[in-house]
């Protein structure tokens, strides 16, 4: 935790549509204006209790107990609602959590979802002060700046928190970053295998590519979104590349090796996830006698 390190500020500061701006916390009061019929039934996504950087139930409900924490004049009424949710730019990430006025206290909870009419009072942004330099946050944001990876937000929180001299795997590895694994997705590689063999149709195996695909494997540039290479010519891949779009989540897969066979994934679906490095055969793509083999993952039992 960061708790000893940082404090927490709501105001309603924010620029613009506060729903549009991605990786922040979001706290949002409502008033509750009776109950409605509703037809509408559903499950709704499980709340967490703690964000593990600083903000957590137990830790507003104290707050709010204790007095006013909005940066506005505000007298709770009862079943008044405050939903602090984190707006992940990666849908993965979306966590929350409700309170709720009642019996002039402040607690866990929320009004019935589907039944109840409320009305937004106010809404801000939760921001996390750090008391002094985070230097594992500073790195996170070199990292960007020099290679493009962006560092899962819920890795930075729980990392950022860790003693200077913390021995946690996924925390040395993005420390002591030095590469990225390059996963290639099967959209990628079929691409890449029709349009090969489509250019080469009296090609009886695939050799050549096979090689050029195992270069280019650690050669992706993130900042430039191509395989880069002053030895390989890679125009091939990059023309690939190119026809999906140039859009990285579809091409490849990119991981920070973390130990052994675990990787942390850096972009799409999985992005934030933990991996392992499939031990069972290779995948293959299969066309009559040519084939191309490439490295699959699976996710691990940790994320």
């Amino acid at each position: 935790m960061c708790t000893a390190n940082n404090e927490i500020k709501f105001c309603t500061c924010a620029e613009g549509n506060i729903d549009e701006i991605k990786n922040i916390y979001i706290w949002t009061l409502n008033r509750y204006m009776g109950s409605k019929e509703s037809r509408i039934r559903g499950i709704i996504m499980r709340p967490i209790e703690d964000f593990e950087n600083g903000i957590s139930t137990d830790r507003i409900l104290s707050k709010l107990n204790m007095g006013n924490i909005f940066d506005f004049e505000y007298t709770p009424q009862e079943r008044d609602t405050l939903h602090i949710s984190f707006n992940a730019k990666h849908r993965i990430e979306y966590q929350y959590f409700s309170l709720i006025f009642k019996d002039k206290i402040w607690q866990k909870g929320c009004n019935p979802f589907f039944t109840s009419k409320e009305e937004k009072i106010a809404e801000g942004e939760v921001q996390i002060i750090y008391n002094k330099e985070n230097l594992f946050l500073k790195h996170c944001e070199d990292l960007q700046a020099k290679y493009g990876i962006e560092i899962p937000e819920s890795v930075k929180i729980k990392a950022s928190g860790l003693p200077i001299d913390s021995s946690d795997p996924v925390y040395l590895a993005i420390k002591n970053f030095k590469e990225c694994k390059i996963f290639y997705t099967e959209d990628f590689i079929e691409l890449a295998a029709g349009k090969y063999f489509d250019t080469h149709p009296n090609t009886e195996s695939s050799e050549e590519l096979q090689l050029m695909i195992d270069q280019a494997q650690n050669s992706f540039s993130l900042p430039e979104k191509r395989f880069v290479s002053h030895e390989t010519d890679f125009s091939f891949l990059n023309d690939c590349f190119h026809d999906l779009g140039g859009n990285i989540d579809k091409g490849v897969v990119i991981a920070i090796p973390i130990q052994d066979r675990e990787y942390l994934i850096v972009n799409g679906f999985l992005y934030g996830r933990t991996v392992v490095r499939s031990q069972k055969d290779k995948k293959y793509f299969k066309n009559k006698n040519q084939k191309l083999k490439y490295e699959g993952f699976e996710s691990s039992k940790k994320s």
